[in-house]
């Protein structure tokens, strides 16, 4: 080979390889960095790029901002602590991914479709569509991306549904229940005076008109001519303050505490709640009986066994997987 041909070969290689320089452009890196393993579940990756679009909503759900990320939580930082939950929680989703695979559970085209309206909707309203789009861009996701992650939560539900439903309550254990819970089933029916407080400067001047009715009331005027006259709340003022019959957990703790305590008959002294202060009258008091709440009880134990079935399921399919992290992409993921 002469000289002249050797000069010619290496400036052809030369050229070869300043064109592979020039098409690896910034997006074929940054594509070769988001699909990098985080994790391999059982020979499947999870790509850096899915862990960074659930990284980041988590810190956008609960407004997180760097400073805080920072900050320690024992011998990590919560953004060590956050991203560990995160990958551990993507690697559950993984493997109940195979296992819905191995049962052939899908979504149908009907289940596929509400997704795509329910997105179309958000992006139809000038303002969830705005929301949306920014809402993308923080978690630095596609549309697709999104929806993708959507069709997994799916998928992993039908999941749940599929393997629990041999869960069942028996009647034995609905009545054991019952008979340990008595009290949860027990209602009160009540009325009330309110005295809203909209602005925190008309606070002690609405506390001391309920002083002054609930002292009207313990001269012997009606409780329920002076709802009517003085009660604030516009849907019950007309029924002379009556709210009907509720159980605990229906209405907001300090009231709920106070009509409680009370027997038949009685008043309360003045109540302070976050609609204002209240004047409250229990006027029965009633106890429901088994078949009343045999539906409710069904289902909450059903849905206990159901998800503690489940959990050890979880654990279980756990244990028998193949799992490796790879903590330096990890840690290269930031908001």
């Amino acid at each position: 080979m002469d000289k002249r041909t050797k000069i010619a070969i290496f400036f052809i290689t030369a050229i070869v390889l300043l064109i592979i320089v020039i098409a690896v452009t910034p997006e074929m890196v940054k594509y070769v960095d988001e699909n990098r393993a985080v994790a391999i579940v059982n020979g499947e990756k999870i790509t850096k790029k899915e862990f960074a679009i659930n990284y980041r909503s988590q810190i956008n759900y609960y407004g997180l901002d760097k400073a805080f990320l920072s900050q320690k939580v024992g011998d990590k930082t919560y953004e060590q602590q956050i991203k560990e939950n995160v990958l551990d929680g993507l690697i559950v989703r993984q493997i109940e991914l195979q296992q819905a695979r191995k049962r052939n559970i899908t979504l149908t085209s009907t289940e596929k479709k509400a997704i795509d309206q329910q997105i179309e909707q958000y992006k139809s309203d000038s303002q969830s569509g705005a929301e949306f789009k920014q809402y993308l861009q923080t978690i630095g996701a596609t549309e697709n991306e999104y929806k993708d992650q959507v069709i997994k939560s799916q998928i992993v539900s039908k999941l749940y549904d599929e393997v629990t439903k041999s869960q069942k309550a028996s009647d034995a254990e609905i009545e054991s229940y019952y008979n340990s819970h008595k009290s949860d089933f027990v209602e009160v029916k009540a009325s009330h005076i309110l005295f809203k407080v909209n602005d925190s400067k008309e606070e002690a001047a609405k506390k001391r008109k309920a002083e002054e009715v609930l002292q009207m009331i313990k001269s012997g005027q009606s409780f329920e001519k002076l709802a009517q006259k003085y009660s604030e709340d516009e849907t019950t003022k007309q029924k002379s303050g009556d709210l009907g019959y509720f159980r605990k957990g229906q209405m907001v703790k300090e009231f709920e505490d106070a009509a409680f305590s009370l027997n038949i008959g009685e008043i309360s002294s003045v109540v302070k709640t976050s609609y204002g202060f209240h004047i409250i009258k229990v006027t029965d008091r009633k106890q429901l009986s088994l078949n009343e709440v045999k539906d409710e009880i069904k289902s909450t134990i059903e849905s206990q066994k159901k998800d503690e079935y489940y959990q050890s399921l979880v654990e279980k399919w756990k244990k028998e997987a193949k799992i490796k992290k790879f903590e330096d992409v990890l840690k290269s993921v930031s908001i």
